[in-house]
């Protein structure tokens, strides 16, 4: 069965597409070694994907910079090929990782499929929301006013609270991660996958309706916000 990957702002059908959209940045793609990954688009899939690596936090460290497309061998890896690449972080306290967007899609924790599952139950109320903003005629930044010209170009933020505060108050409210269990259609827990419960179902759409504030930004101001703490806002 086809496992979906579902991002805040974008989606793939398969763990299959979603691996090779993030391969095309770093193997025949438009950059080269040691190139910083420019474009806002490229920049934002990789923050969101970022947010669901079992190790984030050590990940991100100080805070993330940019992207680039590094050397394997330049990491503590063996019998790699001398041209082998992938994606590296340049935090910014100007420190390097490199960054397994496989792990991010293959590997997962309770915490991480639990965010798919809340972001897949709430799809249909982010691309209303943009639809609506189309149609009434306000289509344009919420953060710098800039006017978009298509329905692509605009992304579905949310400040004050961020998604991860939201996300993170509704799973302690449920009292943890590991209650807001979701299952892919024959009992596995997958990414991509859909809540398990009605109840909780239930509560996380009235609990999202209640707090969530969705606005419009360009790919980049989307990339560039701060990730605040989680715990730093309360309902």
């Amino acid at each position: 069965m086809a496992m979906p990957v579902v991002l805040p702002s974008f989606q793939w059908g398969t763990r299959k597409d979603a691996l090779a959209a993030f391969r095309l940045l770093h193997t025949g793609g438009p950059y080269a070694p040691y190139d910083q990954i420019t474009d806002p688009g490229h920049d934002l899939m990789l923050r969101e994907l970022l947010d669901l690596h079992p190790d984030a936090a050590e990940k991100i460290g100080a805070g993330v910079d940019h992207f680039y497309v590094g050397l394997t061998r330049d990491g503590d890896k063996y019998n790699v090929r001398s041209n082998a690449t992938g994606i590296w972080i340049r935090r910014t306290d100007g420190t390097d990782v490199d960054f397994s967007y496989r792990t991010c899609i293959n590997d997962h924790t309770l915490e991480s499929d639990a965010k798919e599952g809340l972001r897949l139950a709430v799809e249909d109320r982010r691309l209303n929301y943009r639809e609506a903003r189309f149609d009434h005629g306000t289509f344009a930044s919420d953060i710098s006013g800039t006017v978009f010209a298509d329905r692509e170009d605009g992304y579905v933020i949310y400040d004050n609270p961020s998604w991860g505060q939201v996300t993170y108050q509704f799973a302690q409210a449920e009292g943890g991660w590991d209650r807001v269990l979701v299952h892919s259609g024959d009992g596995a827990v997958q990414i991509g996958s859909h809540l398990m419960d009605d109840g909780v179902h239930t509560r996380w759409l009235a609990f999202y309706d209640a707090h969530a504030k969705p606005q419009l930004a360009t790919a980049g101001e989307a990339a560039s916000r701060p990730r605040p703490p989680k715990g730093a806002w309360k309902p």
